[in-house]
């Protein structure tokens, strides 16, 4: 009889080319019915669950945890299996964030490996540096090149937890990326559009054109098969030595020397500090329907989704109705006045004051609940007033369709083990395929987290010598029940983090969804990219009813459902719930994105 090891190695040598003959038979312009549809199944088990942004990674893990491994081995396996599956939205030179409950401590733990500006950065030398599009329909305007890479805390990150809370070893948890990597993971329609809506991002630099285009000379296609070699000998040799060879040693050398041969700025005292600042700290919660609900701290950004949800606590959402007019009214405005928060207040705390306890305090959202009754009343008044006044339309998207303009490159996993622990990561690149940039043979993409602080000085997250960078992929949440979770959610998206999370939630809290329907369900998101803030326009998937889209624009609210039925642009969240009675675990993925959840 095989081994469960023999049993998953084989299940993997298996699905890889099976899946490279379904893509290459399947149509490029139609998505798969089943999640058009929203039958999509949730996953089930019961020893144990992964949810990720493409079933290769989500496979990575559960083979951990099949072969005894816990939460922490298996969510590392996923998120490093993600350089080779989705190696344009986060990887090795990334950034992230975790929250994590340990079952052993009975506690919630935060851990920000978010990036920290170079020490020698000069934001004068952005002037003059590459442009591509920022991902959210707008020109040329965000920067591109080793001048915008944040310090790389992914590696740090996953180590610290394998450290602290893992069994295996970083040679285990690589195995599969590793392997992946080396012998090539097939190109998927979602990956397609990723890659040809990046090209610019990646054209400037050679090394970058080598590795990631085709031949040196095209975006991959669907049905293609993606290596990248020099980053699996750099995992490699990672797993063999530790990741001290990453930011300390040879490999630190290459990278410094990388980026001072391009103009870059991070240096070997760059990498050196990163170990030693990764270091866990305590969430920030709240209370929501009998539920505690934890959010990692600033300098991420998940205060948001915190006081979102505290502020619709005050409404009776069951009697406005899901995605009702009434409903989508209050919730936008709850997200517009806590965005705005975001946006004066959120930076790296040990640069800035940052008032968590004020913006938390019932007092203070009492008075933000009532401001989304006053604009939703206003709103209401002046459709009944003027009726002819309608909201922006944009419909000329096919229905359906992925936009390859939209560039997000943000991931977001989760898991949960036989023993009782949960965690959520979300990391990133920044934009498609990060910075753009690979440094030297390494085969490493590096992030341009840089790009998401503010150039001006003054303010909460401007950019600084070693400071934090200020995220909103910190926006992850765990639901907690009688001291035990039973959901977790984490999703990427922009900004539109901040908004995705709390409606996956309240889809399962308030509307008794299970995790596969609320991630599922029609979403929208405010168009709230740095220099947007206040938004002015909404964007909402078309499967919200005709009826309730009619009513907002009679209320004023500019909605863009240019793209159509499902769109990647209101994220891709990943999440994880539990039946405490029964213990059945069940997963959901995002069918926006290349989204699966593996249980066993």
């Amino acid at each position: 009889m095989k081994s469960l090891h023999e049993i998953h190695a084989l299940f993997e040598r298996l699905l890889v080319p099976a899946l490279l003959v379904l893509l290459t038979l399947g149509s490029l312009q139609t998505l798969a019915q089943v999640a058009k549809e929203n039958l999509r199944p949730a996953a089930m088990g019961r020893m144990g669950m992964v949810a990720s942004a493409n079933p290769l990674a989500s496979l990575a893990g559960q083979k951990i945890l099949a072969n005894g491994g816990n939460a922490i081995d298996a969510i590392v396996a996923t998120a490093a299996a993600l350089n080779a599956v989705e190696p344009y939205m986060s990887g090795t030179a990334g950034v992230g964030y975790m929250l994590f409950y340990s079952a052993a401590e009975d506690r919630v733990r935060s851990l920000v490996f978010g990036g920290w500006v170079p020490r020698s950065f000069d934001a004068r030398a952005l002037e003059a540096a590459a442009k591509a599009a920022d991902g959210a329909g707008h020109e040329a305007i965000e920067t591109v090149g080793p001048k915008i890479v944040a310090i790389p805390g992914n590696l740090a990150g996953w180590n610290r937890a394998l450290e602290d809370y893992g069994t295996l070893s970083l040679e285990a948890v690589f195995e599969s990326a590793i392997g992946y990597l080396e012998n090539g993971v097939p190109i998927t329609e979602f990956d397609e559009a990723m890659w040809k809506g990046t090209v610019e991002r990646v054209k400037p630099h050679k090394e970058s054109v080598a590795l990631l285009f085709k031949d040196g000379r095209e975006p991959y296609e669907i049905g293609d098969v993606f290596t990248n070699k020099p980053l699996a000998a750099t995992m490699r040799r990672i797993a063999a030595e530790g990741i001290d060879v990453f930011y300390k040693g040879e490999i630190a050398q290459q990278i410094a020397d990388a980026f001072k041969k391009d103009g870059g700025f991070i240096t070997m005292e760059d990498l050196a500090m990163v170990p030693d600042r990764v270091q866990w700290t305590e969430p920030i919660s709240i209370d929501y329907r009998g539920y505690k609900v934890y959010n990692n701290p600033p300098p991420g950004m998940g205060i948001q989704q915190l006081q979102t949800l505290k502020i619709m606590e005050g409404f009776d959402l069951k009697r406005m109705g899901h995605n009702s007019a009434e409903y989508l009214a209050h919730l936008m405005e709850a997200i517009y006045l806590s965005r705005l928060d975001t946006d004066t207040y959120i930076g790296d705390p040990e640069y800035v004051a940052v008032p968590v306890d004020r913006l938390l305090s019932d007092a203070y959202l009492d008075e933000q609940r009532k401001k989304v009754v006053e604009r939703v009343q206003k709103r209401k008044l002046a459709a009944a007033t003027h009726p002819e006044d309608t909201g922006h339309v944009v419909t000329d998207a096919g229905k359906g369709a992925i936009d390859p303009a939209y560039q997000y490159a943000t991931t977001s996993l989760s898991a949960m083990d036989q023993w009782g622990n949960a965690v959520v990561i979300i990391q990133t690149h920044g934009g498609g395929f990060g910075s753009g940039y690979v440094a030297g043979k390494t085969g490493l993409i590096f992030n341009s987290a840089i790009d998401w602080m503010e150039k001006i000085p003054g303010m909460a997250n401007s950019v600084a010598p070693w400071k934090a960078v200020g995220w909103c992929i910190g926006g992850m949440m765990q639901f907690h029940k009688a001291g035990k979770p039973e959901l977790i959610v984490g999703s990427p998206g922009s900004f539109g983090i901040l908004q995705s999370v709390p409606q996956v939630a309240m889809n399962y809290i308030d509307f008794g969804m299970n995790i596969q329907d609320a991630i599922s369900a029609p979403r929208f998101r405010w168009k709230d990219e740095l220099g947007s803030v206040p938004p002015t326009e909404v964007i909402m998937e078309r499967r919200v009813a005709t009826e309730v889209l009619s009513e907002l624009r009679q209320m004023g609210y500019q909605l863009d459902t240019s793209l159509g039925d499902w769109s990647m642009t209101v994220g891709g969240a990943q999440g994880v719930s539990i039946d405490r009675e029964s213990g059945w675990m069940m997963g959901g993925a995002d069918p926006r994105r290349n989204g699966y959840a593996v249980g066993w």
